[in-house]
């Protein structure tokens, strides 16, 4: 609460406090939380900023696959961890996922890429 105050206190709108930036930061539930020397930023988000549209079916778009740092292809990742097909999630590389969000933030159809495959990985680790 003292870094919150000395930057000009928290603003009204804030929705969301995250420590990190906004794709891979981590919620703030306290402000009384630590803060440590390697935080790169604490970010207060607006209900707007943090507001995602009724989930679509997928498209095909390509955008996530597009946006990908590591190559994969989050759209087949998605289709594989809601078939619970361990080994073909294993075959296409799930484990590789940096979970940077990226594929989260193209998607038009506002798929919750990131939270799927990161369950994915969980189920993947285990067998």
């Amino acid at each position: 609460s003292y870094i919150a105050e000395y930057a000009g206190g928290v603003p009204a709108d804030a929705a969301k406090i995250v420590s990190g930036g906004p794709m891979m930061g981590k919620p703030i539930a306290n402000l009384d939380a630590a803060t440590v020397k390697g935080s790169p930023a604490i970010l207060y988000l607006s209900e707007e900023a943090t507001r995602r549209g009724k989930e679509g079916p997928c498209i095909r778009c390509g955008r996530c696959a597009d946006a990908c740092p590591m190559g994969l292809e989050p759209f087949l990742l998605n289709r594989l961890a809601k078939a619970g097909d361990i080994e073909g999630l294993k075959e296409n590389e799930v484990l590789n996922c940096i979970e940077c969000g990226c594929c989260l933030y193209s998607c038009p159809a506002y798929i919750p890429l990131l939270d799927r495959i990161r369950t994915a990985k969980v189920l993947a680790k285990k067998r």
